[in-house]
């Protein structure tokens, strides 16, 4: 097998198991927005005929909302811990992942009821969006995407006044935290040509090619837009902004891989 025979097999393999990765999310999100069409049914809109399972599930998420958030931890800790001997993170890694997902689940149903589910509605969705760009394009547009998702996300609680009152601001101010932490990264990203030294190892996090422009101007419409809702709520305008900013580098990123 000839050098060019090698390579052409090498990058089918690597293909075939991004393809089964985003099988595997595409397949969960499945599993997840059917648990949440037989909780809508049963938790929230149930019937004088099943109060007693609705009981039984809000007792049962109580539950859930304590024990999975420490299960996710401890399959965390276990994951580092075989990360820092060397040794193979994938399973521990899927089921740290799997873990933290249904842990961020059973708490929005235990903690917001209802609302919690119609969020997870859109959230099951958008992560799975998230992580097939991760996986089929640059890692900037992930980055940039993830942003724009958190700038959505911002634009709905930011303004929501039944909400416990500190919420909306510790959001904002995580937000603004996580967008100076990525202008801050990227600026050293572009110095060190999208390479980030990490105890004396050189990790490639972009590609040499990355287009830092576009995470920048992401920063500021996610900035601008989560700022003007404090000030006139969550106007449609202001999702058609985010929305419209995701279709454009949509549509960039696709054009640069052809």
């Amino acid at each position: 097998m000839n050098k060019k025979e090698q390579q052409k097999l090498q990058r089918e393999h690597q293909e075939d198991a991004v393809l089964n990765k985003v099988l595997i999310w595409i397949v969960g999100a499945v599993v997840l927005e059917f648990l949440m069409l037989l909780l809508n049914r049963y938790y929230v809109h149930y019937t004088p005929a099943t109060i007693s399972l609705a009981m039984t599930l809000r007792s049962v998420f109580r539950v859930l909302a304590v024990a999975l958030p420490v299960c996710a931890v401890a399959l965390g800790v276990w994951c580092f811990s075989l990360y820092k001997k060397g040794k193979s993170v994938r399973l521990a890694g899927f089921l740290t992942v799997l873990g933290a997902a249904l842990a961020l689940c059973a708490v929005a149903v235990a903690v917001l009821g209802g609302s919690g589910i119609r969020l997870l509605y859109i959230g099951i969705p958008a992560v799975t969006v998230l992580m097939l760009i991760y996986y089929l394009y640059q890692r900037e547009f992930f980055v940039s995407a993830a942003l724009s998702a958190m700038g959505l996300l911002g634009v709905y609680l930011i303004p929501r006044t039944e909400l416990f009152f500190a919420v909306p601001y510790i959001y904002a101010a995580a937000a603004a935290v996580v967008l100076a932490a990525v202008l801050l990264l990227c600026r050293k990203l572009q110095s060190g040509k999208g390479n980030l030294s990490v105890k004396g190892k050189t990790v490639e996090v972009f590609a040499k090619s990355a287009k830092y422009a576009m995470v920048y101007t992401t920063c500021g419409v996610v900035a601008a837009v989560m700022i003007a809702a404090f000030f006139v709520g969550n106007m449609a305008l202001l999702y058609g902004i985010l929305a419209a900013w995701l279709l454009i580098m949509a549509v960039y990123y696709t054009v640069q891989l052809m």
